[in-house]
């Protein structure tokens, strides 16, 4: 089988699961276009139609959903004859793929990777960055090896009904808001929520997590009184400095802010639910990189908890 006729029929299972050539051809990396051609031509080889075009998008004919299990059975045959392979002439992969969004991450990720390089010293990383429901998908499609993402609820329900895809809560933490020592709020034990609407906030981004950032702004509306929010970053650094400039108060958690940055006070937000982190990984994974790097995972995150950060497993 040539090399095209394999990345054919990988098309060809993105858009069975996805019946949608828009989100397809993104998941493909290839334009939508490209992605119709492709999938015409493999047709025209099998013989049969594999998709009924319909006006909301595509769906699975007859034949198609015949293809589409035997096609996967193939696909699974070749990654087990791989991994075997493998073991048989004594390869150890080094590759790690992460994701998650860097933002969220700061004070946890390099600690660990440190760790886990100096344990594997030819290792070779990448990161995504994708939140935790784009992670979940990500693991299923074999684009990442791990995750970490940070929300508001416990994952379970979302994940596969398979069991396909594990998950660990590695963290939870309160949201702080990061001002100077002068500020008239410095003295404050805590902040409640109808004083942080007063006040010129800092914040994260909407694109770092628009269902994180969308519940705080749902709590925020209940004061009965809109949000002065200031200014949106997608850097973690440079929110700190326009707070230590006096543009604002930083809203942010235990993992971003941390429990002591200089000149400055992290005080309690009461009233917002505390954010929590997860590990998520394919259930059968089995390489020592990956179930070391969890582990290494979970040691900080507790390490991080006991070191006053309010976080908590």
């Amino acid at each position: 089988m040539r090399t095209g006729e394999l990345r054919r029929y990988h098309y060809f299972l993105i858009l069975a699961r996805e019946l949608h050539f828009g989100r397809a051809a993104e998941l493909c990396f290839i334009t939508q276009p490209a992605l119709s051609q492709q999938i015409a031509r493999l047709e025209e080889e099998v013989g049969v139609r594999l998709f009924a075009r319909e006006p909301g998008g595509v769906a699975l004919t007859a034949a198609g959903a015949v293809f589409r299990d035997g096609v996967q059975q193939v696909f699974q045959l070749l990654e087990h004859t791989t991994r075997s392979t493998r073991e048989a002439g004594h390869f150890q992969d080094l590759r790690l793929s992460i994701g998650l969004r860097e933002y969220a991450n700061v004070a946890l990720l390099p600690v660990a990777l440190t760790r886990l390089q100096a344990l594997y010293p030819g290792i070779r990383l990448s990161s995504h960055e994708m939140d935790a429901e784009a992670q979940v998908g990500a693991l299923q499609r074999g684009q990442i090896d791990v995750g970490l993402g940070v929300m508001f609820e416990d994952p379970e329900a979302a994940l596969p009904a398979d069991g396909s895809i594990s998950t660990r809560r590695l963290m939870a933490s309160r949201w702080r808001l990061l001002v100077r020592g002068d500020h008239p709020l410095a003295g404050l034990e805590s902040v409640d929520l109808a004083t942080l609407v007063s006040q010129p906030i800092i914040m994260f981004a909407r694109d770092i997590n628009p269902s994180v950032y969308d519940a705080i702004q749902a709590s925020l509306r209940q004061t009965g009184k809109a949000a002065n929010i200031v200014y949106e970053t997608t850097q973690v650094q440079a929110g700190m400095q326009l707070a230590r400039e006096g543009l604002g108060c930083m809203l942010g958690t235990g993992y971003v802010i941390g429990a002591a940055v200089h000149g400055m006070k992290a005080i309690p937000v009461s009233g917002l639910a505390p954010l929590l982190m997860h590990a998520f990984w394919r259930t059968h994974e089995a390489r020592p990189l990956l179930l070391d790097f969890v582990q290494i995972v979970l040691e900080e995150a507790r390490r991080f908890a006991l070191g006053g950060v309010d976080g908590r497993l």
